[in-house]
């Protein structure tokens, strides 16, 4: 059950593992067109979440690597669309999912509470309930 933050990212990366690989499979247009969908995702819902509600609670130290990440990605991404670069997708791809497992690994392991949703759902909101239940199939209350 999604009942907390951690639990919501954990869920995200479970769906990004398996809609990420799949995009492989598209064709070019389809292709890039859920690349951009994901991609708007990953950078304005899932790495946005935790760099404002989770990160804060860890040692900097410790997600500092997670952070410049995200901005490693988001720019990846960014290229990607900006250049039609689809020889670059499965590396953005094996990008992210390796950096997801980095997180369950190293950051989340540190969190000594559970986080409230609450936070979470605002910035969810912010990026657009339809598209975060696209992606994610989960509805925001």
């Amino acid at each position: 059950m999604v009942n907390d933050t951690t639990r919501l990212l954990l869920f995200e990366h479970a769906v990004l593992r398996i809609r990420l690989p799949l995009i492989l499979k598209l064709k070019d247009e389809e292709k890039l067109n859920e690349f951009e969908k994901l991609h708007d995702f990953v950078v304005n819902s899932h790495a946005k979440v935790e760099d404002i509600v989770v990160f804060p609670l860890v040692e900097k130290k410790i997600v500092d690597p997670y952070s410049h990440d995200h901005l490693l990605i988001k720019k990846y991404g960014d290229g990607i669309l900006k250049d039609r670069r689809m020889d670059w997708i499965e590396r953005y791809i094996k990008t992210v999912l390796d950096h997801n497992k980095g997180e369950e690994e190293k950051v989340f392991p540190t969190l000594k509470q559970e986080i409230s949703l609450e936070p979470s759902i605002r910035i969810i909101k912010e990026f657009g309930n339809e598209k975060y239940y696209y992606i994610t199939g989960l509805e925001v209350p």
